[in-house]
């Protein structure tokens, strides 16, 4: 992609209402454009690293078995009277009438959605396990949008659902969970602690959240020194607000320990061992081997993919910008030419025939301009023509202050490894 035919501006400053360093640098950066309050377009370039946080989502939740599906965002609300969750939950759910006057609501989650229509799927024991999943439009109402992607009314969720016999069945699908969240966040490129959490208005018989660790997230979470287990400060009684400190005599729920730590983090993923909750209120009923009705178990897993993508962010950037993992990255290199455009035409036109993605930036501006964008926009690699290259390319990673001048063939194996 040339730079003078993307649909990109970059600014060197950021909006004042810009809390964190995410939401500056991805407006910076043209990677987001807010319409409203809590609401974002994805530019090109958000939508890039997007669309790959979606691709490594879904192979590695196939790999364990999860079958895609699509499902809607406008509810009957009848569903969700079945559950009374329409009355229970807050006004983050959102509700609307039709010119019939109907109720529905917005998919703020789609746990109802997904078991009735199990219901046409499972009736026996031999109907199960079954493991399900989507990545679709979710809709709340926060009352404090904040931190650009971090926190908005309207996001893309990955979500799973799992059927199962029994709770042995929940527990062995929840640790296939655990360790394919584990694998999606580091091949995303982010470190994430798993901690326990409370259920919420999601119910159940319990709940983990994956945090990542940083100073500009909005949960609490405390973690054991001895034990290193994990729990979200509200777990031991503690609401956002007030967790400044751990409250006198607390103690590890594992270990019992007290030597407790107090941190900051940003929740990225949460799953949940829903039980019967759903299953009960809305008669999804299966017959066991002796033919005795019983209700099926479930499970909810989720990963907000705006959200990772801020977070990701959040955990990589210099004062320069942002610093994209290659897995994610919009573009593999930036390509800068210093009155050298016939040359880095050739490179450019070579580079994308070997397959390899990259940001021809083909503005008439100066060279302190250019290297600025590719701070900015973090891509791993920036490769600069000159005449002081002699008929080379410089080639400099993003992470480092030395650059190395090599010929178009090195280059192209060097970027392919």
């Amino acid at each position: 992609m040339r730079y003078s035919e993307s649909f990109i501006k970059t600014n060197k400053s950021a909006p004042k209402d810009a809390e964190t360093i995410s939401h500056q640098l991805l407006m910076r950066g043209s990677f987001i454009h807010p319409l409203g309050a809590g609401f974002y377009s994805l530019l090109p370039l958000g939508f890039k690293t997007y669309r790959k946080i979606y691709n490594i989502i879904t192979e590695e939740l196939n790999a364990i078995g999860v079958e895609d599906m699509i499902m809607p965002v406008v509810h009957p609300a009848r569903v969700w009277k079945e559950t009374n969750r329409f009355f229970e939950v807050g006004p983050e759910l959102w509700k609307i009438k039709n010119r019939a006057n109907e109720d529905f609501a917005l998919a703020m989650t789609h746990e109802e959605v997904v078991t009735d229509a199990a219901k046409q799927i499972i009736s026996s024991y031999k109907d199960l396990p079954k493991l399900v999943g989507q990545i679709q439009t979710k809709v709340r109402d926060e009352a404090r949008a904040r931190g650009g992607l971090l926190r908005t009314k309207e996001f893309t969720m990955q979500d799973a659902y799992s059927f199962d016999l029994d709770e042995k069945g929940l527990d062995k699908v929840y640790q296939k969970f655990i360790k394919a969240y584990n694998q999606i966040f580091k091949r995303v490129g982010v470190e994430t602690v798993m901690v326990e959490s409370s259920v919420g208005a999601m119910g159940g018989l319990g709940a983990n959240e994956f945090m990542l660790l940083a100073d500009s997230g909005e949960d609490k979470i405390i973690v054991c020194s001895k034990c290193k287990h994990a729990v979200n400060a509200e777990v031991l009684g503690v609401s956002k607000d007030d967790a400044k400190q751990i409250k006198a005599g607390a103690k590890c729920l594992k270990c019992k320990c007290d030597k407790l730590e107090l941190k900051r983090g940003i929740e990225v993923g949460n799953i949940f061992k829903l039980g019967t909750k759903y299953s009960v209120a809305q008669k999804l009923i299966y017959k066991d081997r002796h033919d005795q009705a019983k209700p099926v178990v479930m499970g909810s897993y989720g990963i907000g993919l705006e959200r990772l993508m801020a977070s990701v962010i959040e955990a990589s950037h210099d004062d320069f910008g942002i610093i994209w993992p290659n897995s994610i990255t919009p573009y593999q290199v930036y390509l800068i030419d210093i009155n050298e455009q016939k040359k880095a035409e050739q490179v450019y036109a070579k580079l994308l025939k070997a397959g390899i993605e990259v940001f021809y930036d083909d503005r008439e501006v100066g060279p302190g301009e250019k290297f600025g964008d590719a701070d900015l926009l973090g891509f791993p690699y920036r490769v600069t023509i000159s005449s002081k290259t002699k008929g080379k390319v410089e080639l400099k990673k993003r992470t480092s202050k030395k650059a190395e001048l090599l010929t178009i063939d090195q280059l192209i194996r060097r970027l392919k490894k």
